[in-house]
């Protein structure tokens, strides 16, 4: 008892699926016509290469060559395989093309998709991310479509949630985005028109404004929050923008202390593919500092 069972043994007739090493063996074989012109392409040896064909035959129960004097010369059988080794190989090649033209180069750049917020947070400081990070090469990919990391879509997502719980996700917590309500300084906020957003967008902000405005109409419904920040800066509205964009515009004043509520938590997501690279591990390492250090910005606590 407790001993595992015993595989299955094959039945005389069947027959293991040939390997790919000796397929190619025999491929090579077969298009040079020589075990000495095989071993060469293969880096081999001849008497490795003998070897294994000799062993190939065993397996599959069949002659493939015979041999004369100084060549080797296809059986039809084995010019029947033949043509089936050289698609494998055909395959095999377009296999290893395709992974190639794949793989992301050294140098290239480090792909960072963020929200526009973030995106224009990030640009502020794009020359300060790429020099911490040793000259590397930032993108900056503006949207709210969640990028797939592990497809390779980009390399650095910088989220409002959590990290995806399929497998060879990596996340932390790198900052809080904060909000308020605010208007230009010389626009009356009880008659300037309001602005708020969708609830698709977030029904935490609609809320709030809806609450601030208290039975008064809702002009427009932005969803974006550079959008928002301009509306209120070029039109003269009262809407929520990111604190630490109004709080930089001297011309815009903070009408109430930024809600918690509102606030969203900043995540920096990475997946294992893009994190065997380099320069996405220094770009991550800039992008921990650069929030770091503006944590009080991001925060509404500089106003």
């Amino acid at each position: 008892m407790g001993q595992p069972a015993p595989p299955p043994s094959r039945r005389d007739g069947d027959l293991a699926a040939p390997g790919w090493d000796d397929i190619g063996i025999f491929h090579a074989i077969a298009e040079s016509g020589s075990l000495a012109l095989a071993a060469l392409r293969l880096g081999l040896s001849e008497a490795t290469i003998a070897r294994r064909l000799k062993a190939f035959e065993r397996a599959l129960g069949v002659l493939l060559f015979r041999r004369g004097a100084n060549r080797l010369v296809l059986t039809a059988t084995g010019a029947e395989l033949a043509q089936e080794a050289g698609r494998v190989a055909a395959a095999a090649e377009r296999f290893a093309s395709r992974a190639k033209s794949a793989r992301t180069a050294a140098d290239a750049p480090v792909r960072i998709t963020a929200t526009t917020s973030i995106s224009l947070f990030l640009t502020k400081y794009a020359a300060t991310i790429s020099a911490d990070a040793g000259g590397v090469e930032i993108v900056i990919i503006s949207t709210r479509d969640r990028l797939d990391l592990g497809r390779g879509d980009a390399d650095i997502a910088l989220r409002m949630s959590r990290i995806p719980d399929e497998p060879g996700y990596f996340g932390q917590k790198v900052g809080r985005l904060v909000q308020a309500l605010y208007a230009r300084r010389d626009v009356d906020p009880a008659t300037a028109p309001v602005i708020s957003v969708s609830r698709e967008t977030s029904s935490r902000i609609d809320e709030h404004i809806l609450a601030y405005a208290a039975g008064r109409p809702i002009a427009a419904r932005v969803g974006d929050s550079a959008a928002r920040y301009e509306s209120i800066r070029s039109a003269g509205t009262v809407s929520m923008a990111p604190c630490f964009m109004a709080d930089a515009d001297g011309t815009l004043l903070r009408l109430q202390p930024p809600p918690d509520r509102t606030a969203d938590e900043i995540f920096l997501v990475t997946h294992e593919v893009s994190r065997q690279r380099p320069a996405v591990i220094a770009v991550m390492a800039a992008l921990r500092k650069v929030f770091r250090e503006n944590r009080a910005k991001l925060e509404g606590q500089s106003a």
